[in-house]
């Protein structure tokens, strides 16, 4: 058994001990064979190891019904996997057009890359992505959000990593870390139905 497979259990475990299971019960089941192969064959590269071992706990979630990542992101399913090359081709097109538009006094990182595949959002339009590029940036967690300052961002090295620091968070009650200024702070919110919400909370000294 893999160590995100086990992070995920303690957080299952976790939310079931804290009546915290309603958007836990909207996750699809795990996705079956013939679905990840379909997959495979979609996606122009090979997949992170990390994204099978996910899918194999939980194909994804009806949009936007299971906001259990933290910041509220929803796990997508194979089909919405599938249309992350296409959408990342767009995102590159429309990061080029307005650059073009003002080369000059363009400061802001590319926020699309035709090796980096979308694996979750949320309601308010942000996503995570994995970085499928070779080298050091391997399996990052890239958070792509058109209203910060930084639209793309790394928050963690994987989703393992992320899984990981998650279950942490939930067990300990500490802050899971999020970027150099600001981290994630499990709340159980009472609902109903009650809920797990990620606050985010400025870095003391930042």
């Amino acid at each position: 058994m893999s160590s995100l497979i086990r992070a995920w259990g303690r957080i299952e475990t976790w939310l079931r001990e804290h009546q915290c299971t309603s958007a836990l019960s909207a996750l699809h089941p795990p996705a079956s064979e013939e679905a990840v192969r379909s997959l495979r064959d979609a996606i122009p590269y090979p997949l992170h190891p990390h994204l099978v071992q996910w899918l194999g706990i939980h194909g994804g979630a009806p949009m936007y019904d299971a906001p259990v990542w933290p910041g509220g992101y929803v796990p997508y399913d194979v089909e919405g996997l599938k249309g992350g090359p296409e959408h990342m081709e767009d995102m590159l097109e429309e990061f080029h057009e307005q650059r073009d538009e003002d080369p000059e006094h363009w400061i802001l990182d590319p926020w699309a890359d035709p090796l980096w595949l979308p694996v979750a959002g949320t309601n308010t339009g942000e996503s995570l992505l994995i970085d499928h590029r070779p080298g050091d940036t391997y399996g990052n967690v890239i958070e792509v959000d058109y209203e910060d300052n930084e639209v793309t961002a790394v928050r963690w090295k994987s989703l393992g990593e992320m899984i990981r620091l998650m279950a942490e968070s939930l067990e300990s009650g500490s802050p899971m870390p999020y970027s150099r200024q600001y981290s994630l702070v499990p709340r159980l919110d009472e609902g109903p139905p009650r809920y797990l919400n990620w606050k985010l909370e400025k870095i003391q000294g930042c």
